[in-house]
């Protein structure tokens, strides 16, 4: 579990916990259609706060199994600008590891399916995430508006963890997303 608190002022801050890699079982079922959900991973995102009245936010996470080792991501920007704190990590077989460092969301706003990059300076981090899927949710009640770009698609990459030992995966199932709010 990735917890953390963003106070932006005295007034305002978020608490979030990512909590990714946790194991599925059962089934789902669409008309005729069952799908079977072991071997699966799930994601609880829970946040609680104030929040300035202009947001902003790209968000990605995936979980899955590369190379033997269960691989769970976590990374944000945007809405944690100039605090000097993120809601970056990684979970490795599970153990967490931090990521200190900003992630740079690298992709073309005019088009979410083209590829998008995630990386640190450092290059302890280096993503690529090619979506599949593009979910639009839009909402406008004039003084409270919200616009969500949601990718669904495939993570290859390179992730180091606290020991310094490098994981390469590929093909990991996740998400990433643009938001812009006003609430």
């Amino acid at each position: 579990t990735l917890n953390v608190v963003i106070p932006w002022s005295q007034r305002q801050f978020q608490f979030t916990s990512k909590q990714n890699t946790l194991p599925t079982t059962g089934s789902i079922t669409m008309g005729d259609k069952v799908y079977n959900a072991q071997g699966g991973f799930a994601c609880l995102d829970l946040g609680r706060g104030i929040w300035p009245y202009s947001s902003f936010w790209n968000w990605a996470g995936a979980s899955g199994i590369s190379n033997g080792h269960t691989i769970g991501l976590n990374f944000g920007a945007g809405w944690t600008d100039g605090t000097g704190m993120n809601e970056n990590g990684i979970c490795i077989d599970g153990r967490l590891t931090k990521i200190s460092e900003d992630v740079q969301f690298i992709y073309d706003s005019s088009d979410f399916m083209q590829p998008w990059t995630l990386k640190t300076e450092s290059s302890l981090t280096n993503v690529i995430f090619v979506p599949f899927f593009h979910r639009t949710a839009k909402t406008d009640a004039k003084v409270l508006r919200s616009e969500v770009h949601q990718m669904i698609g495939r993570f290859s990459g390179t992730v180091t963890d606290a020991d310094q030992q490098k994981y390469t995966f590929k093909d990991i199932i996740g998400w990433t997303e643009e938001h812009f709010a006003r609430w």
